[in-house]
């Protein structure tokens, strides 16, 4: 049936247009990671480019950068699928499409209770204290990988009943099957070895959910085990590729966004007062940093129909990035939206997701994120740092952007 919109004429590449001085043409693959920090880009975008037409070697990528567009599209999960390959190459939530999706979601869902995020709340705060006070005792030093990592690693861990002596070995392969994910997935750089490791990820998750299985475990990972082994809601296979995916989205994102914190309370030393004398105000901080920081800047879809955004026509079949990073920074939803305000309404922000794609693990991330600020508040009067020097971002992925290291010198609190 014609829809008015065949043969429609595209526009030009983001490299064939006039990009303001200092400002490279915004790429898919940022190898050299001058796209670290990537707002001036998306401001520019949201004025000039709302829809960007970007050239990559499997063929046009567009990027829509409004709130407005990117809402619009993440309601239309039929018309903008997530599953972009044509073959299902991981029972990752993410890359799934109904009714595959909606069956694996509501297994996910059903574990992570209030109750099992109760359940790793004083190990989040174990872990915290101790990984603070380190830093502390020390004047400082790199925040990443000293603190949010294995902060991050050891919950999510304790969510799946990861036996602590692994996680050296579990550390390692998440991080490669998180390489491998973003490859397969979203066109990005990878390593030689990332599938043999993500294999050997998958194989150990297998076993360990047989032996939460067999001691009846209460954890989220003994649940999938039970919906695997007892009610043959998931097969195997599924029941093993969810717990990767509930590794790799519990704890690299939240790992970056707990990186983001150490920056904002350097930028805007009145908070750590603030959040002394009112330690409830953690969660409005939170919010708001998810909202103006938050580590997942796109979400990948391809279209299953010719459609227009904008004002401009997307052919079928294409792939899409909706910049939500972007959206979460557009001045016509929140004034000023470039500002830290922690006293802001950040309702309708896509820090963690929208729609059948919100994120499921949002509490979790939540709780080490608010704990985090709580005790910093306590126990720091204040974070700094030399950008210049101490802070690198990420560079070649096509997902996540935040500092890959970061190092801050902290002052505590008398």
């Amino acid at each position: 049936m014609p829809t008015g919109l065949e043969n429609p004429t595209l526009p030009r590449y983001s490299h064939e247009l006039d990009w303001p001085d200092g400002l490279a043409p915004y790429r898919i693959i940022d190898e050299e990671g001058t796209q670290g920090e990537p707002y001036a880009h998306y401001a520019w975008m949201r004025k000039n480019a709302p829809v960007l037409r970007v050239r990559h070697d499997g063929g046009d990528v567009w990027m829509v950068a409004r709130h407005e567009d990117v809402r619009r599209a993440m309601r239309k999960p039929k018309v903008f699928r997530s599953q972009v390959n044509d073959e299902q190459p991981l029972a990752f939530l993410t890359l799934i499409d109904a009714p595959d999706h909606t069956r694996l979601r509501k297994v996910v869902a059903a574990a992570f209770t209030p109750k099992a995020i109760a359940a790793v709340e004083d190990r989040v705060r174990e872990v915290a204290a101790d990984k603070l006070d380190e830093l502390i005792a020390s004047g400082g030093g790199e925040v990443v990988e000293n603190y949010a990592r294995p902060l991050t690693m050891a919950t999510i861990s304790g969510i799946l009943d990861v036996p602590i002596d692994d996680l050296a070995k579990v550390e390692l392969w998440s991080d490669k099957m998180f390489v491998y994910f973003a490859r397969l997935s979203r066109s990005a750089p990878g390593d030689d070895d990332d599938e043999a490791y993500t294999l050997q990820f998958f194989d150990y998750l297998r076993d360990n959910l047989l032996r939460l299985y067999d001691i009846r475990s209460e954890s989220v990972g003994g649940h999938i085990a039970r919906m695997w082994k007892d009610d043959g809601l998931l097969s195997e296979k599924e029941a093993t590729e969810l717990c990767g995916f509930i590794f790799v989205s519990g704890f690299e994102t939240t790992m970056r966004l707990i990186g983001g914190g150490f920056r904002e309370l350097s930028y805007n030393p009145d908070l750590l007062g603030r959040l002394r004398e009112n330690p409830g105000d953690a969660e409005r901080f939170v919010e708001e940093l998810v909202r103006m920081r938050g580590p997942v800047h796109r979400a990948v879809r391809r279209t299953t129909e010719v459609t227009e955004i904008a004002g401009v026509t997307i052919p079928a079949d294409s792939i899409v990035r909706l910049l939500i990073a972007s959206a979460n920074r557009d001045d016509t939803v929140w004034s000023h939206a470039d500002i830290f305000d922690i006293d802001r309404d950040t309702e309708g922000h896509f820090g963690f997701g929208y729609g059948v794609h919100s994120c499921l693990g949002a509490p979790l991330a939540r709780l080490e994120t608010r704990v985090t600020a709580e005790l910093l508040g306590q126990k720091v009067r204040s974070v700094s740092f030399d950008e210049p020097n101490d802070l690198v971002f990420l560079k070649g992925n096509s997902m996540t952007t935040g500092p890959e290291t970061l190092r801050v010198d902290l002052i505590a609190q008398s």
